[in-house]
């Protein structure tokens, strides 16, 4: 059921395998898959869902449909995940299913990952050494929406060219006598005296399951970043920063920072973070609820870096003059003095703040 090869993705090398606790048989609820996005982006996913049969089988295919679909409309990893946890809540079955969603921005090298009662991801860098990825997760998919718990925190990290994000199910950590800890150990040190060449390196993981006699299924994905290339126009990167969540502010600063390098920015990097953090500062202190921040490059007769502060609240923020001992108010006089434009439009749930900068032409 699953595709025995993925896409070409620019940027990246892929590869990916399954192996079914029914020798012969290729039936089972573990997935992969890989949806190239634009702007250079691509959506890697990695997921199990409860069971062994033909019922697993068929729950794995359509969640499948549903993430790829989700992830191409364009909507945040979070938000991918949230909704296909309702999806599967909704569905004619008492399976849930675990996942992590990692998207890739291969311009930037900024990926979000997102994970539903999922193991820990792991990279593998340039020299061979490897390193746990620890995600804070949710609920895996389908027990979220059933128990009203569907935020999903956003883990950033930087994927530099030549290193490989690993995506796996639990079946290839299993060992029979031995905990996970002990498990993940092993792989990490198999994946550092392992080949070089990401498709042999995965023809090794799989073996190593064989000569163990492993019991579950297991699929593996394997995303290594190649050498960098230069951003397509209408690439944008997103972070969902919640209320009294400093994590995902923190990422959404990381997100930003990595991105104004990688496009070209970096003269105007302290003042494009400064600006953004204001932004994002004001829709917390002063709405209800968290704010979704995007960052993308315009295209036009200049290049322009923009960014934008969503949030749920109708009200539109005022520059004003804090005075000489005020302690608030000053936040949109400094953005005004930071960027060449910004303003504010109206949504039909809330608002956007945008800023933008002018940012040298690529060579």
């Amino acid at each position: 059921m699953l595709p025995r090869r993925i896409p070409e993705v620019p940027g990246a090398q892929i590869a990916v395998r399954y192996r079914s606790a029914r020798l012969g048989r290729d039936i089972g609820g573990d997935w992969y898959d890989a949806i190239p996005l634009p702007g250079g982006r691509v959506g890697a996913v990695i997921g199990d869902v409860q069971g062994h049969d033909t019922h697993a089988a068929a729950v794995m295919g359509q969640l499948r449909i549903v993430l790829r679909a989700y992830a191409a409309e364009g909507h945040s990893p979070a938000t991918v995940m949230a909704r296909a946890s309702v999806f599967l809540h909704e569905l004619d079955t008492d399976r849930f299913a675990t996942c992590t969603y990692a998207e890739a921005d291969l311009t930037t090298g900024v990926v979000q990952v997102v994970r539903a009662g999922h193991v820990d991801p792991l990279v593998r860098e340039a020299d061979g050494s490897c390193r746990k990825v620890p995600a804070e997760g949710g609920l895996p998919l389908g027990l979220s929406a059933e128990f009203g718990r569907l935020e999903y925190p956003v883990t950033t990290v930087e994927l530099d060219p030549g290193q490989t994000m690993v995506l796996f199910t639990d079946g290839l950590v299993e060992l029979p006598g031995a905990d996970l800890d002990e498990g993940m150990q092993l792989l990490t040190a198999m994946i550092r005296n392992g080949p070089q060449d990401l498709q042999q390196l995965a023809d090794r993981l799989c073996e190593s399951v064989d000569e163990r006699g492993g019991e579950d299924d297991v699929a593996v994905l394997l995303l290594r970043r190649k050498a960098a290339h230069a951003p397509q126009p209408g690439g944008r990167l997103q972070q969902h920063v919640g209320q009294n969540d400093p994590e995902a502010l923190s990422s959404a600063r990381h997100m930003i920072r990595a991105a104004v390098r990688a496009w070209g920015a970096k003269e105007r990097a302290d003042e494009v973070e400064l600006a953004a953090d204001e932004l994002t500062t004001n829709a917390l202190m002063h709405t209800d609820g968290g704010a979704i921040v995007t960052i993308r490059v315009l295209t036009g007769p200049e290049r322009r870096l923009r960014v934008d502060v969503e949030d749920r609240s109708s009200a539109l923020p005022r520059r004003r003059d804090a005075g000489e001992s005020g302690v608030s108010g000053r936040g949109l006089m400094l953005v005004d003095r930071l960027v060449d434009a910004w303003g504010v439009e109206s949504r039909g749930t809330g608002k956007c703040v945008w800023c933008e900068f002018v940012i040298p032409p690529r060579d």
